[in-house]
């Protein structure tokens, strides 16, 4: 069942205003933006020079440099390309166990489109169920479309089993080398979520992890007999009988998960960022966000 939420308030909003994504390589967007481009156009922003060509426009010519070195150059500028960003939702049944974990997994879809829209970026949020990948409301830029979507948002309702890799896979435009790519999860599956990552990668997208965990995954305060259930796959329940030394192996099981995780990043040069849902979103993006080079 969706719940209605509120995922953005002003405070945060204003917040936010003063940070950017942190897009490290040139893009080849779409539209004027305020992205630099791999490609020479003309912004405000000198780049280099190059030899004048007949045909070139007078206006461009450096005629300081001509003076002293009896040569025409032309001065090049930056061009300036509207980034193209994906958010990728997982709606499985683990992100909305608990209410404030799927709500705080939003939240933080939400800061990240409002930091594209905010400045000049287009961003499309698609959710991510079963084995198919599906967009909220098609690409959005500008703010208040980006409103129109986060209220779509906010009446989401997450359900069953997704194959985090399949999913990722089914996306038909992923982009090429326009932008950033989101994959919002607990990452709890063991689909081969690396498998399509990596194939993002390949499509010269910029990629970044967000993993989001409820404190009872992180660290379970269970004790004596318990029955533990598979929300994903039929219910299936587990008997067991949790006591300290258990406690202790899942500690370090979940350590040693989010360090496979981190290790997975840092060989492909993507950022990772990890919250608890029972933190505010704004202290985790705002802190390791900048720490990991999400933002700026």
């Amino acid at each position: 069942m969706s719940a209605k939420r509120n995922l953005l308030d002003a405070a945060f909003l204003q917040t936010l205003e003063a940070i950017d994504l942190y897009v490290h390589q040139p893009e080849n967007g779409q539209g004027s933006g305020l992205r630099r481009s791999r490609a020479y156009g003309s912004s405000t922003e000198f780049a280099d020079y190059r030899d004048y060509a007949p045909g070139d426009d007078l206006r461009r010519i450096d005629w300081n440099l001509a003076g002293r070195f009896d040569r025409y150059y032309i001065r090049r500028f930056h061009d300036e390309k509207q980034g193209r960003h994906c958010i990728y939702i997982d709606q499985s049944a683990s992100m909305g166990m608990d209410e404030a974990k799927a709500t705080a997994a939003l939240q933080l879809a939400a800061a990240l489109g409002y930091l594209a829209v905010s400045n000049m970026d287009a961003v499309s949020f698609r959710l991510l169920r079963g084995d198919r990948c599906a967009e909220l409301c098609g690409w959005v830029a500008g703010r208040e479309r980006f409103y129109a979507a986060v209220r779509q948002m906010e009446a989401l309702d997450f359900g069953g089993d997704t194959d985090l890799g399949a999913a990722l896979r089914d996306d038909r435009h992923p982009g090429y080398d326009d932008g950033m790519s989101f994959i919002l999860s607990d990452f709890l599956t063991d689909s081969d979520w690396k498998g399509a990552a990596d194939a993002l990668l390949a499509r010269r997208r910029e990629c970044a992890l967000v993993q989001v965990l409820s404190p009872e995954e992180a660290e379970p305060s269970l004790s004596g007999p318990c029955r533990i259930i598979d929300a994903e796959r039929g219910g299936a329940a587990l008997s067991m009988d949790v006591d300290r030394s258990a406690r202790r192996a899942y500690r370090e099981a979940v350590r040693w998960f989010q360090e496979e995780i981190r290790r997975f990043c840092v060989s492909r040069g993507m950022a990772l960022l990890t919250m608890r849902s029972d933190e505010p979103v704004g202290d985790a993006l705002l802190k390791r966000g900048f720490a990991e080079g999400l933002i700026r």
